[in-house]
């Protein structure tokens, strides 16, 4: 939760310490390593709309961390992400896959349950 918490905070040297140096990324929409990470944390830093995380659950399974978050990205609108993150032998995150999609407006739900 922290790592993707740098997200809203800016703290681009707080991601670097959480993050294996060999880190790979299975967003195809960013770049893989820990250097394309920091950079994306820094670049929505610099952005004029901040963005917003709200974590909503957590699970561990061994060296799995499994999230399920609200984003919204520099204001780009409200999207829930499925984040899974592996952790290697000294405790940095070294491996990242997603499912997100955008919540759509309640006037469209087919029912009232919500995403969560």
């Amino acid at each position: 939760m922290a790592l993707i918490n740098t997200f809203a905070t800016g703290n681009a040297n707080k991601a670097a310490e959480l993050l294996a140096e060999g880190y790979i990324q299975h967003n195809l929409a960013y770049g893989t390593g820990r250097d394309a990470f920091v950079g994306s944390v820094s670049y929505l830093a610099s952005a004029p709309v901040k963005t917003t995380v709200n974590n909503i659950r957590a699970f561990e399974d061994g060296d799995k961390v499994f999230l399920q978050t609200v984003y919204n990205f520099a204001g780009a609108g409200e999207q829930v992400a499925f984040d899974i993150f592996r952790f290697d032998a000294d405790g940095k995150i070294a491996e990242h896959w997603d499912v997100m999609e955008t919540i759509a407006e309640k006037d469209t739900w087919q029912n009232q349950n919500s995403k969560f």
